[in-house]
């Protein structure tokens, strides 16, 4: 029955998966290299990242997986079972589910806070890391930016509702639904490419259950800046010059310092979906670093 379910595992399309007592539900596309890509945890599907980052679908076999409690995946009941370390071994499960012994690791956000998170405790079963808009932790110094970012923001008139949600000056009990559509302008450097982001994501699907119990665990409170240095395998640092909330200089600057095998990609004239913004610098530069990990792999 395994072999049988290893074979069918890496099939194209859609797959359920029991792992850790829960069910995660992965899709299956691209060819070359397995590489993973978890949703950011705190609510979103994986159909924003599916139907967006495809043309890394050219070097890779993508796993988009929807994290428990996201998506389709289901649940524990106990909201203490939604730490970063329930995610760190639901990503090896799946790792050994699909019959790997080494994966590439993709994530954006907090999804990349996963990956980074697997790296430190789990290099060896890694080929490399490409971590988007990536965060390590939260700080004095991240706290200090995040707060100079969106007083930049706050009088801009697309903005001023998601910036007052987030300096705590609207304190309305907002639904994950609506927190996310008033905020959203904040995640972008133009604000012309919300469009451009609702025609290339599709509809945005939340599960306001993940929302609290990413709450009620602390998921992600961890500060990974210390323990970085264990990761050793390429790793691609991708950060968006305007990203107000995962930025540049306290964030990926220092997550590019602690990982001494790692490469800083920023692009400008982005937010914190640089993808959706730059994609001619994103997939570009992607490409050229891909490549070149392809050529020292062969050397």
């Amino acid at each position: 029955m395994e072999l049988l379910t290893s074979h069918y595992a890496l099939f194209k399309g859609e797959h359920y998966a029991p792992l850790n007592g829960v069910i995660i539900r992965y899709i299956v596309s691209g060819q070359g290299p397995v590489c993973l890509c978890p949703t950011p945890g705190w609510g979103p599907s994986l159909v924003m990242y599916k139907n967006s980052l495809h043309p890394l679908e050219e070097y890779f076999t993508m796993v988009y997986y929807d994290t428990r409690m996201s998506g389709r995946s289901s649940g524990p009941e106990d909201p203490m079972k939604y730490t970063s370390e329930d995610f760190m071994k639901d990503m090896d499960a799946l790792r050994n589910y699909l019959q790997q012994e080494k994966i590439w690791l993709m994530g954006h956000s907090s999804g990349a806070y996963q990956a980074l998170n697997y790296g430190i405790h789990h290099n060896d079963n890694l080929n490399g890391i490409i971590a988007i808009s990536a965060i390590a932790g939260r700080d004095s110094l991240s706290g200090e930016e995040l707060k100079n970012n969106i007083l930049k923001r706050a009088a801009k008139p697309r903005q001023q509702r998601g910036a007052a949600i987030f300096l705590g000056n609207d304190t309305t009990n907002y639904t994950l639904n609506e927190q996310v559509r008033l905020s959203l302008p904040l995640y972008f450097h133009d604000q012309d490419n919300l469009a451009v982001f609702a025609e290339k994501t599709g509809v945005l699907e939340l599960s306001e259950k993940a929302f609290r119990y990413t709450n009620a665990s602390k998921n992600g409170s961890e500060l990974l800046f210390p323990l970085l240095h264990k990761i050793t395998v390429s790793a691609l640092i991708v950060v968006g010059d305007d990203d107000f909330i995962c930025d540049k200089i306290s964030q990926s600057d220092r997550i590019h310092e602690q990982i001494a095998s790692s490469t800083l990609l920023v692009i400008k004239n982005a937010g914190h979906y640089c993808w959706i913004e730059q994609p001619e610098q994103f997939f570009e530069g992607c490409r050229a670093w891909i490549k070149e990990q392809e050529k020292l792999s062969y050397n």
